[in-house]
């Protein structure tokens, strides 16, 4: 089988496609890489498939693919969500899809319970205190708190959620969920949580994160309204999409001091040096690295060849994303307005 591997020579390629993954790769499938100093075009993949290939493997930066869906047969991606490469015309093609996506879920709940836990206890300013002046504890200066028994309010139930909800069970928390699709009572039986609309969440819930994906339909489904039930004292952390909420309407609230923040992610990314986020003393700013941690990538890339050989064998993949699944996943073109 003839393999073109889409994404550029240099340090992301070589992460994900270390040295032994790379061998394996050559040594299973005739590959062909991309020899320019920049991701494909939509035009450079046109002139390029026209070589015939049956396997595409790609990674962050792939242009849209469903128009050339039935010039291959397997998409294999290092990232997680294909909403922004595939839709029903590539499905319709019989193209198949297998994406990081359960390992990249994974890692970003870790890095959602880590950004909660972080900011309850106050780390990142305790941290910084130590390192500027020697800080030590008075009573009465710092407001740490616990994540045992609060309520959480989980808006999005998918693989991220999911990964999350496990996580959080031995803090004995109350969850509360929502997702716009609905969500399956014999889950919320196992996983002991009920679901609630997005405002009982928004303005009951001592602790809200925000999964769900950007699509049309979520853009800006955080707004001014929804901002101003959330309850004082909460946290509000968002490792989905920027997007999701509407940021402008977020540092309006935010600045009310009535409940503090942890963002990952952001409506544009870098977030510029003149954001007024930036200013804030109630809100913890990462870059995006919620998930994946840097150390799975040479995993991702095993993993994903591995699937790739079993496409070629013939045998079940273990990573396969089925038409529904890319259909919730995340579309940035939802935020190009």
């Amino acid at each position: 089988m003839k393999v073109l591997v889409t994404m550029k020579q240099g340090y992301l390629l070589d992460s994900f496609i270390d040295a032994d993954t790379r061998a394996l790769l050559e040594e299973t499938f005739d590959v062909s890489f991309n020899e320019l100093d920049r991701e494909f075009t939509e035009n450079d993949l046109d002139g390029v498939l026209a070589e015939g290939y049956d396997i595409l493997l790609t990674g962050w930066g792939t242009p849209f693919l469903s128009p050339y869906a039935d010039r291959f047969s397997l998409l294999a991606h290092t990232g997680g969500s294909v909403g922004d490469l595939v839709d029903g015309d590539a499905y319709a093609k019989g193209l198949r899809v297998i994406s990081a996506n359960s390992i990249y879920a994974r890692s970003t709940a870790e890095g959602a319970l880590s950004y909660i836990l972080s900011a309850l206890r106050e780390i990142p300013d305790l941290t910084s205190r130590m390192r500027e002046s020697g800080y030590w504890k008075k009573d009465g200066q710092y407001d740490t708190r616990s994540l045992g028994g609060k309520t959480v309010g989980v808006i999005g139930v998918g693989s991220v959620a999911r990964n999350l909800i496990e996580l959080l069970k031995p803090f004995g928390v109350n969850l509360k969920l929502y997702d716009d699709y609905g969500i399956d009572p014999d889950y919320l039986r196992r996983v002991g949580a009920v679901a609630a609309t997005l405002d009982e969440v928004l303005s009951t819930c001592d602790v809200i994160t925000l999964h769900a994906a950007l699509t049309e339909k979520t853009y800006h489904m955080i707004g001014k309204r929804e901002l101003s039930m959330i309850r004082d004292g909460a946290l509000f952390v968002n490792t989905s999409r920027g997007a999701v909420v509407d940021e402008a309407a977020l540092v309006e609230a935010l600045s009310e001091k009535r409940f503090n923040a942890h963002l990952d992610v952001f409506e544009r990314e870098p977030l510029e040096d003149s954001s007024p986020l930036r200013k804030l003393d109630n809100v913890y700013l990462t870059p995006h690295t919620a998930g994946p941690a840097n150390d799975l990538y040479p995993y991702i890339g095993k993993e994903i060849v591995l699937d790739m050989i079993r496409f070629k064998k013939g045998d079940p993949l273990s990573y396969e994303i089925s038409r529904e699944q890319a259909d919730r996943m995340t579309r940035h073109s939802a935020a190009a307005r």
